[in-house]
């Protein structure tokens, strides 16, 4: 593998050191107080980025690039072995968004190049229905490289990522353990109505499970 082999190796021990520094504290603000000092340096280390983008694009050992997660334009970098955190990276087309959503823990996340697009929402309504909500726009951000944007969990991180502009961009993110659900809730801003995303292996065991309800039934 040569330089990029090496390259990429440094970001997993980057990872591990991480790892270590997180298992050191115990409050989730201490965790995320650690990665908003430490993720800008790989967001502007150019051999650091230019290793994970060429290892995505080419493949390396170690690397399994269909470890998606619940977003098509999501790729899982490294997972941590205690499931402290894990980093992840997301690449956005020209003028695209994903969807309006939340997470199940507190997550960091920041653009080694171009114009970062963050859209943060509030929820307006009390909550009493699962199935639709009513929110606004609190606030639009938009990122340079080593600026971040904090997201905490549920209600409280109801926002949308994404590229203003007429280039591709990237982001890459650091995200904490995450509460026992296996989805996140999307909101459609039509129609007010919450929906569940699950990732694509339990989207597709979940329709198999249901052709063989309606399969039986015939």
């Amino acid at each position: 593998m040569g330089n990029k082999g090496t390259a990429f190796d440094k970001f997993i021990h980057l990872c591990r050191d991480w790892s270590d520094q997180m298992a050191a504290l115990e409050e989730e603000a201490e965790r995320i107080a650690l990665m908003q000092a430490q993720l800008p340096n790989l967001l502007l280390d150019s051999a650091l980025v230019n290793a994970i983008l060429e290892s995505i694009a080419k493949g390396v050992p170690g690397l399994n690039t269909a470890r998606c997660g619940i977003f098509e334009n999501e790729i899982l970098l490294y997972l941590d072995p205690r499931r402290i955190f894990s980093v992840r990276v997301y690449f956005h087309r020209p003028e695209e968004f994903t969807p309006i959503h939340d997470h199940s823990s507190w997550g960091i996340n920041g653009t080694p190049f171009g114009t970062l697009n963050v859209v943060r929402y509030r929820r307006d309504d009390d909550g009493s229905d699962r199935n639709r909500a009513v929110w606004a726009v609190s606030e639009e951000l938009a990122l340079s490289p080593g600026e971040l944007d904090v997201v905490h969990s549920l209600d409280a991180g109801i926002h949308q990522t994404g590229n203003a502009s007429d280039q591709p961009n990237v982001m890459i993110s650091v995200y904490g353990s995450p509460i026992r659900r296996l989805f996140v809730r999307i909101f459609d801003p039509e129609t007010g109505r919450i929906w569940k995303r699950f990732p694509p292996k339990i989207r597709k065991r979940r329709l198999a499970k249901q052709a063989l309800r309606e399969y039986r039934n015939k």
